[in-house]
C-alpha cells in the first residue's frame, strides 16, 4: 500500500491539491474515491469539481447518486469496487481493515492540532508497512 502525503502550509492547498489528483486521475484512468468528513464537504467538492477545468468539469459522483464515474466523494468509509486510490480526508486515520493501492493524504502543517493529527496518521501508515512518499512542495 502506497501513501503520498502532501504538505499543506496555506489555506486552499488541500483544494488545489484535490483538484490536480482528480484530473491526473481522470487523465490515466484511475477510479478515485474521495473519503469526505461530512456532507457538506460533499457538496463543496461537488461544485469544485463541476467548475474545473475552467472549460469543463471532471465527472464524479457520491454514495448516493453512485453511477461509474471516475470520482466517487464518499461519507462511508469502506472502499467500493473499482476504486483502489483513495484520498483521504478524515482528520483520524483510515481503518486498517481498508486495502488500498494507493492514497492520498495530507500533512497540514496550519495549526498545531492539525499537525499533531498529521502526524499520528503518519505513525499509523508507518505502521501499517505503506511505502511513504513525503512531497516538498
Amino acid at each position: 500500500m502506497n501513501v503520498t502525503l502532501f504538505p499543506i502550509r496555506q489555506k486552499g492547498d488541500v483544494t488545489k491539491k484535490i483538484l490536480t489528483i482528480c484530473q491526473k486521475a481522470i487523465e490515466k484512468k484511475i477510479f478515485i474515491q474521495i473519503f469526505c468528513p461530512n456532507p457538506e464537504t460533499i457538496q463543496y467538492l461537488s461544485q469544485l469539481l463541476w467548475e474545473f477545468p475552467q472549460n469543463g468539469f471532471l465527472p464524479h459522483a457520491s454514495d448516493e447518486t453512485h453511477t461509474c464515474e471516475p470520482i466517487l466523494l464518499s461519507l462511508e468509509r469502506q472502499i467500493k469496487k473499482p476504486f483502489t486510490h483513495l484520498i483521504w480526508l478524515h482528520k483520524d486515520p483510515p481503518s486498517q481493515e481498508l486495502k488500498w493501492s494507493h492514497l492520498y493524504d495530507f500533512d497540514d502543517q496550519l495549526t498545531k492540532e492539525s499537525l499533531a493529527q498529521s502526524k499520528k496518521r503518519y505513525h499509523f501508515y508507518k505502521q501499517l508497512g505503506c511505502k511513504i512518499s513525503l512531497l516538498t512542495r
